[in-house]
């Protein structure tokens, strides 16, 4: 138990950092005066703000958990237990392959489809494309050499 507790109090440092990161990232873009390069200037801006306050609450909500278990010894062996339960491992594997699979293939059809309607946004979502296809083919290779 010491070492998960050693792997847990190093997960709630480095979700700190991200949290800082986050908030600092969140003050500079509402502080970022955009240049009107199209009309949905402001859209963007608060879609970006939204996804950083949205990962930030995420984070923070990952941060108390994990300092509560930190704290308490049984809600550290509830989560000890709670990740390391293979029935739980094995749905998100087979969910995380299923989604995976489904992702690259609306995202070929939607790189295919666009492409008949703006060039930019066929392009951008190949590159999407392309990197989720990578890292896929990168983590595949890694976990083959491993186990």
């Amino acid at each position: 138990m010491t070492e998960f507790r050693a792997a847990v109090s190093r997960r709630f440092k480095g979700l700190v950092v991200a949290c800082v990161l986050f908030v600092l990232t969140v003050i500079a873009t509402a502080l970022y005066n955009y240049e009107a390069q199209s009309n949905a200037v402001e859209f963007v801006h608060g879609l970006q703000v939204g996804i950083f306050i949205g990962t930030l609450l995420l984070i923070v909500k990952s941060i108390l958990r994990l300092r509560t278990a930190m704290k308490n010894e049984t809600s550290l062996k509830m989560l000890y237990i709670e990740e390391r339960d293979e029935r739980k491992q094995l749905v998100q594997q087979k969910a995380n392959s299923l989604s995976l699979n489904a992702l690259l293939l609306i995202l070929s059809l939607a790189a295919i489809v666009t492409g008949f309607f703006h060039a930019t946004i066929s392009i951008t979502l190949f590159a999407v494309l392309a990197l989720i296809s990578m890292t896929s083919v990168v983590t595949r290779f890694y976990y083959n050499r491993k186990y």
